[in-house]
Formats: structure tokens, C-alpha cells, sequence
């Protein structure tokens, strides 16, 4: 099915956009979090069909008569949505009220009118949206102009500071604080015409919990370069004129509001083109399923005698000297075997419950520097790069030195769960939180080998150089992971609670941010658009899906790494490393988790990161440290992936320097970079 436009639901002369349209009748609430019907007629009143003899499309504003699409409207649609049926996006108005949620809200989608694919399959709005309290606060926000918008007005990618400055054309003020939030503009390089151009503003540090936020759009141009009209409804919003929409009256007193915050905040009403708010979801949904995990992981996994099998012991000869393959046996959390497409195994209560364990497998890379020294080494866990294996470790533990590596697969995103994020693509995310629940299986599955390493494993002859144990069961074991092991090693170090030090190599934050910019998605993508060919209809619903990856994605858990850990555990060290260029997992991505994590720089910096300062002080908990490969062509700066992979990903960790700084932190926790200045081949 393609997306449903306002055309395709019977309305002429709306611009041909496209758009979703929300639960007929939900419409955008005040502060207070209460919502009401379109049908309500509230705020000015209304002036009456009598007043103004307009077409059926047409509203009476201040006498005078109006293209809006009323059928549209009618129908669900947000009031201002120029063609494209819940943009702007994400609004309050698709919410509604609820005495029980902590933001006084429900989202609510009627999946009947959002896109469907090929096969008709409607999206599971049930499963993915309806029990949460606000949207996700890594929310990609957005707008569409009939007319288009010229980007040069925009503060773009590079220029971060810009959408801070006193008049910035675009505005993101966080209502309780009044603090504006650092963003970026961009127009949809993937769209194939103006009146379906999205304008994204992407906040570049991950929105505040259950927040109120308000959007303001102003000083724009149209794509002809001629000042951007604002909507028609929205004019009479500000300008206080009197209209015959119930459905816009609604809306006044929520829009008093707005405009008042935004005036505290230097924005003049009468500047204003288009403006909103929306709401995010409160912390304790965001960490209900990782809090409630946490201490049924500690009690039966701590003392590490939980039981593995080794299956194969290897001598390949080289860097790696012994190679220990084999299985372990984990908490299991999740319902079945937890196999592909399983979900969190839930009490009444809907919180997870681990009962019994389930076999997940290992390999154990020790280097031969470890076994001719013959004395102790530090272990660390590696996690391996999107749909792999932990068969990756290997090749890791030839470039770190003296550090033994032990790898399982990220069940969620590992090579044997390619069959069902095809079928959740395929049947519009049903069953699409099978892919976070089964990553937090896997942060249960890490830990537990963290604990083995510790304990029985430790010990097993496999692990020895004749009478000497190899791993130094008395140190604790680190974490090392590249890619998607580096994107997930953020949430792994939150939940763990075994885990304190960890390297995040070419990791990132923020999914609906970072994958259509990758190459690495493009398998994925591929599958997914011969189920909805549309580019555009995929983006947004992966927008809205984000709301539940949520529950694995890094950038929720910045909080649990330092300033307010998960009960039982305590503060991590991180160490990021970004890859100048990536292709694969793209900057924007790594510096916006830096940013959101608190990070300061590690060494001289390659480019300057906005709100990530250099710092003569010592480091102690988080750092990011920037690598320059040298390799190209740069990646496009536009919402869209490189043609092909340049090779900076990865080489990330190929240089001598880099791999010296990585394993000082890891032995000894010391933040140093030991490259020779800049961190690249030169």
C-alpha cells in the first residue's frame, strides 16, 4: 500500500503530500496533559459556515476562505499538516490523555492510516507504540512546506553552534528549563520533490525523560526563495483569527502556551511560520525492563559456576596462540530458548523474569604473548560488528596485545537473526520488539561470560600454560567492542553490573539517526524496500519503531554510565573512539553519543566536536578519542549513505598509537592517548 496521503483518503487540492493520519479525533493537549476530540469546539469559537460560503475543502478564516483540506482533517489529520497527515512530527496531538501515565499521555497511532507494505500487513502500532508515556527522546523531528525550503537558511550539520545563536530559523526550547537544545536542519536529500521534502531538525544531544519540548520555525525560505507562508491555520493561531475549524479551536489553548514559552525565550510570536510541542517518555519506562533485570542476573550469574561445554581447543599459530570454542549457559530472560524472533519472557506485572538458562556460544582468543610470558592476563569481552559473530574476537586479540578476548553473538543482530528482522521489515514490525528484547538477552549473556572468565572458566586447563591459569581471575574483565559491538557496548556497560571499563571502537548512538546514513544498512534496507518501496514511508516508520529500540539503544542509557547507575551497579569508564569518515557507523552518530554522554576529548582532536571540549586536565570516566585514517572520499553530509564503504570503519584501530591507548585503558584504566600527536597514519 503506499502512504496514505490526503489525496488517497479523498481530499483535493492538499499538495499530494505524504502522511500518516493519527486516531480520529486526538488532537494536542496543554501542559496539564489533557487531550480532547476534534469535535470539541473550544478557545475563540468559531465563525460558522453562514459567515463564510466556503468549498468543501476550504476553512473560513477571519471571513475569508482557505484551501486547509478539510477532509483531511475531518479525518484525523493534524490541523497544520500542510498534506502530510501527522507531520509535524512528533506532536502532542498524537497522543491522548491518561490519568495513570507519569507525562499524563499515551501515544496512539491507528495503524489503519499509517503506511502499510506491499502485502498489506498495517503497522503494529499495539506492540510498538501504544503503552508508552511520551516519544522517544532520540525522536528525529520534522516538518513538511508544500513549497519546499531553502537550506541555505537552515543551521546545517556543521554548524551545531548555529542552532543556539539569537536567530536561528530554527528553534528547540525545552519547556520546564527554557534551555535550547542543540540541533541540526537539513532538508531530505531522498526526497523526490518539494511538497514531500521533509525539513529534519535532529537534536545533537539525546532529548531529556519525560520532558515537554517546543519547536519554533521562523526566517524561512521557500524553495524559489520567496519568505515561507506560514499554514493557514497556523496563522490564525497566532494572529488570533477566528476560523471554523473545531478541530484548530481545540488546539488555542495548548498553542497560548507555546507561544508564550517561546516568547520567554526571545522567540517574537509574530516571527513565528510554524510551531509545536511534544512530550518524551519518563526515565523509569525507559529503564523498567533493564532495572528489573539487573538484580536477577547478579543473584544467579555472580559466582560464575553456571556451566559451559568446550567444544574445540585450536593452536593456529601466529598472534593468537590457543583458541577455546565452546558453550555457555546463561540466565535466560526471554521466552522459549531464546531463539530469533523470542521477546522477554514477562510476569503479570509485564516486568521480565529470568528463569532457568539457555546456551549461548563462546570463543576464547588468547594471544601467545600472554602464553609465553606464562603468568596471568586481563581478560576482556569483545562484541562483535552488525549481524557477525563472536568469532571476531580472534582477529581482535591478534591487535591487542597481552589481552585475552572472549566472544559471544549479539542475538538480536547477529548473523542467525537475519531471517527474522526480515520477517518484522516484512509484516510492518510485527513482532519488532523481538530485535531490543533479544539484545538485552545478549548484555545478560555478556555478562555471564564476564562472570565465567572469573570463575569456573578460569580455571579449566583449557585457560592454562601448564600449571599457570592465563586469565587473572582476580582482575575485572573489561569490554571491547567494534561497530554494532560498539554501539551496543554503551548499553552493555549500563546493565552489566560485572562490567566497569569498557572501549567502544567506532560506536555511535541514536538508530533512527545513524542507519540511513550507513552503508551498513543496505542490506537490511534492501530487504525491507521489497515490502515498502517508498524511502520516505520506511524512514518514518522507523522513526516511530525507534520508541521501542529504544529499550537497547545507547543513547537511553547515558545516565546509568555516571551519573545515576542502575541500583547495584556503579560508574563506568568508556573510552570511544571515532573513525574521521565512517562510512559505516557515520559521526553525527558518535559525536552526538559523546555529547549526550558527557564526553571530553582524548589527545589533540582531528576536527573540533562541538559541546565535546579538549581539556588540559586528566580524564577519568569518559572520553572520546578521534582517529584519521587518511582513507576516502569523506561520506555525503546528507541524510543518505556513501556509494560504497571507504574503509575508514574499518581500519579504526589499525594504528600502533591506537591500539597502544587502547590497551593502556584497558590494563591499567589510564586515559592517555599514545599517538604521536593527531591519531593517523602519519
Amino acid at each position: 500500500m503506499a502512504l496514505v496521503t490526503v489525496a488517497s483518503l479523498g481530499v483535493a487540492g492538499c499538495g499530494g503530500a505524504f502522511g500518516s493520519v493519527i486516531a480520529s479525533g486526538a488532537t494536542e493537549g496543554g501542559s496539564d496533559g489533557s487531550s480532547s476530540t476534534g469535535g470539541s469546539e473550544t478557545g475563540t469559537g468559531t465563525t460558522g459556515a453562514s459567515a463564510c460560503p466556503c468549498g468543501p475543502e476550504e476553512a473560513c478564516i477571519d471571513d475569508g476562505c482557505y484551501d486547509v483540506g478539510r477532509s483531511a482533517i475531518e479525518a484525523g489529520c493534524h490541523p497544520l499538516s500542510q498534506g502530510v497527515c501527522l507531520y509535524p512530527w512528533p506532536s502532542n496531538f498524537t497522543t491522548v490523555s491518561d490519568a495513570a501515565s507519569a507525562t499524563g499521555r499515551l501515544l496512539h497511532y491507528d495503524p489503519a492510516l499509517l503506511p502499510m507494505t506491499n502485502g498489506g500487513a498495517a503497522f503494529a502500532a499495539a506492540e510498538i507504540t501504544d503503552a508508552m508515556q511520551g516519544f522517544s527522546p532520540n525522536s528525529q523531528i520534522r516538518f513538511v512546506s508544500a513549497k519546499g525550503v531553502m537550506s541555505e537558511d537552515l543551521a546545517g550539520i556543521d554548524d551545531i553552534a548555529g542552532s543556539l545563536a539569537e536567530g536561528a530559523t530554527t528553534v528547540l526550547v525545552q519547556a520546564e528549563s527554557g534551555e535550547r537544545w542543540p540541533h541540526f536542519a537539513e532538508v531530505d536529500a531522498v526526497a523526490p520533490s518539494p511538497d514531500r521534502q521533509a525539513v529534519f531538525i535532529r537534536p545533537m544531544r539525546r532529548l531529556a525523560f519525560g520532558s515537554r519540548y517546543v519547536v519554533a520555525v521562523r526566517g524561512l525560505r521557500d524553495a524559489d526563495g520567496a519568505p515561507l507562508e506560514p499554514p493557514p491555520l497556523f496563522r490564525a493561531l497566532r494572529d488570533g483569527l477566528s476560523t471554523d475549524v473545531p478541530e484548530l479551536e481545540a488546539l488555542r489553548p495548548a498553542y497560548e502556551e507555546i507561544f508564550g514559552i517561546l516568547a520567554e525565550g526571545g522567540v517574537p510570536r509574530g516571527e513565528l511560520q510554524l510551531a509545536w510541542d511534544f512530550t518524551t517518555a519518563p526515565i523509569d519506562q525507559a529503564y523498567r525492563d533493564a532495572a528489573a533485570i539487573v538484580p536477577q542476573l547478579s543473584a544467579v550469574a555472580a559466582k560464575g559456576d553456571l556451566g559451559y561445554t568446550i567444544t574445540e581447543v585450536e593452536e593456529p599459530g601466529g598472534a593468537v596462540g590457543r583458541v577455546i570454542r565452546g558453550t555457555f549457559k546463561a540466565p535466560n530472560c526471554m521466552t522459549g530458548a531464546a531463539e530469533p524472533g523470542s521477546l522477554l519472557r514477562r510476569d503479570a506485572d509485564g516486568l521480565p523474569v529470568c528463569e532457568g538458562t539457555v546456551d549461548a556460544p563462546f570463543v576464547v582468543a588468547i594471544p601467545q604473548s600472554v602464553i609465553d610470558a606464562g603468568v596471568p592476563a586481563r581478560a576482556s569481552l569483545y562484541g562483535h560488528g552488525l549481524l557477525g559473530t563472536g568469532e571476531e574476537a580472534v582477529s581482535v586479540a591478534s591487535k591487542v596485545d597481552g589481552v585475552i578476548m572472549a566472544g559471544t553473538d549479539w542475538w538480536g543482530m547477529a548473523e542467525e537473526d537475519i531471517p527474522n528482522i526480515g520477517a518484522v521489515l516484512q509484516n510492518n514490525f510485527a513482532n519488532g520488539r523481538s530485535m531490543p528484547e533479544r539484545l538485552l538477552q545478549s548484555v545478560v549473556n555478556f555478562s555471564t561470560l564476564a562472570y565465567l572468565l572469573r570463575g569456573d572458566l578460569a580455571m579449566d586447563q583449557a585457560l592454562f600454560a601448564e600449571k599457570t591459569p592465563l586469565i587473572d581471575a582476580a582482575a575485572p574483565v573489561a569490554y571491547v567492542g567494534g561497530s554494532q559491538g560498539g554501539i551496543m557496548g554503551g548499553t552493555t556497560m549500563a546493565i552489566a553490573p560485572n562490567l566497569e571499563r569498557g572501549v567502544l571502537v567506532v560506536g555511535g548512538a541514536n538508530y533512527s539517526l545513524m542507519v540511513w546514513r550507513s552503508t551498513a544498512f543496505s542490506a537490511i534496507n534492501q530487504i525491507w524496500a521489497a515490502h515498502m518501496p517508498d524511502p520516505l514511508e520506511r524512514e518514518f516508520l522507523f522513526s516511530i519503531y525507534q520508541s521501542a529500540f529504544d529499550a537497547s539503544d545507547p543513547a537511553i542509557y547515558a545516565e546509568a554510565i555516571r551519573s545515576a547507575p542502575l541500583p547495584g551497579n556503579g560508574p563506568r569508564q568508556l573510552l570511544l573512539v571515532e573513525s574521521i569518515g565512517d562510512a559505516q557507523v557515520p559521526n553525527v552518530a558518535t559525536e552526538m553519543m559523546a555529547r549526550t554522554y558527557g564526553m571530553r576529548m582524548l589527545g589533540p582532536a582531528v576536527t573540533p566536536v562541538f559541546g565535546v571540549p579538549t581539556v588540559d586536565q586528566p580524564i577519568d570516566d569518559v572520553a572520546l578519542l578521534q582517529v584519521d585514517t587518511k582513507m576516502g572520499p569523506l561520506p555525503p553530509t546528507t541524510n543518505e549513505p556513501a556509494s560504497d564503504d571507504n574503509g575508514a570503519h574499518g581500519a579504526s584501530a589499525d594504528g600502533p598509537g591506537v591500539q597502544e591507548t587502547i590497551k593502556a585503558f584497558l590494563l591499567e584504566g589510564v586515559f592517555a592517548s599514545k599517538c604521536d600527536g593527531v591519531c593517523d597514519p602519519d
